[in-house]
């Protein structure tokens, strides 16, 4: 999977919202047994030496752990485990907590080093900080639209993979929403209030889908949804069960607004591709929007014998 990064997404957050906090600390005096005995047990990739101020001075990884195993030196304290490393301790590389997270990638490939251990502004350990952390939670500012809590087009490519695997067996739902008016919402009660709307559309979706159903914001106030194992009955009645539950959102401090969605919907089976899937339920997105707005308009999937669709709901 080709994974392109997402330009909007900023890598400015501070390092304490990913690193780890309170991690595994040994001084010079503790045996390097305890060391192997926690990595062991806790599966954590490294411990941080601190002198008696929890100032970090070394740090030990796995990879020095089967070093000092090799020469059959486990039953040395640190200091001197640190010397039979020839670890530079008086260097020791760390990062500040409120430092981005754009200056810890850089030193991970700079320094050509896994583990950053996180100080605050006197030089005292606060947590630390792997790639492997980088990497693993950093994705989701990259997948996941912040907004929402869903995926975002980004991660559409990753469910594609997923689609192309199950409707081999299975069909799938796929439903497109949009809501309706939304420009004007936005014009009239402006932007804050718009992405109050988004969350509760949101919201609704999630409350109306299995987990292990798959949830994009596609667009601007458009959704995507795949349906894994899912069936005209099935599709449709998601689809009704997620309009009629928006229908009902209300709002305390705008008791006037009445929101509404649109939404197409196919299903998706091993004769069709999945992006022909996508489209045909934004045709059908179309022409819910062009009847009447507020319903479900539902498109058998392509190659069957007739394309005629089916209102489930005429405008009120």
């Amino acid at each position: 999977m080709k994974v392109l990064f997402d330009q909007s997404v900023k890598i400015d957050k501070p390092v304490r919202d990913l690193m780890t906090k309170e991690p595994f600390t040994v001084t010079f005096s503790d045996r390097i047994g305890k060391v192997i005995d926690f990595m062991i047990h806790s599966g954590a990739g490294s411990a941080v030496v601190v002198d008696k101020n929890h100032i970090p001075i070394s740090i030990l990884t796995k990879s020095d752990l089967v070093k000092l195993i090799f020469y059959g030196h486990t039953d040395l304290i640190i200091k001197e485990a640190i010397k039979v490393l020839k670890k530079d301790h008086e260097n020791l590389i760390t990062v500040y907590e409120n430092a981005p997270i754009s200056e810890c990638i850089k030193l991970f490939v700079s320094k050509n080093i896994k583990h950053l251990p996180v100080v605050d502004g006197k030089g005292k350990l606060k947590g630390i900080i792997s790639a492997t952390d980088v990497l693993r939670k950093f994705s989701m500012l990259i997948f996941v639209d912040g907004l929402t809590g869903f995926g975002n087009r980004y991660y559409l490519e990753a469910v594609k993979f997923r689609v192309n695997r199950q409707k081999k067996d299975n069909p799938l739902g796929i439903l497109m929403i949009d809501i309706d008016n939304f420009k004007k919402l936005n014009d009239t009660y402006g932007h804050i209030f718009g992405d109050k709307v988004l969350k509760r559309v949101a919201e609704a979706i999630a409350n109306n889908i299995r987990p292990v159903d798959d949830a994009i914001r596609y667009g601007g106030e458009e959704f995507l949804v795949v349906l894994f194992k899912g069936s005209e009955k099935v599709v449709t009645k998601v689809a009704e069960k997620i309009r009629k539950t928006v229908e009902n959102i209300k709002f305390k401090d705008k008791p006037e607004v009445k929101v509404t969605v649109s939404i197409g919907a196919t299903l998706c089976n091993s004769r069709t591709k999945f992006e022909d899937c996508v489209e045909l339920a934004d045709k059908a997105l179309k022409e819910a929007k062009e009847s009447g707005k507020n319903k479900v308009v539902y498109f058998p999937p392509p190659l069957s014998k007739t394309l005629k669709h089916k209102s489930l709901r005429e405008k009120t």
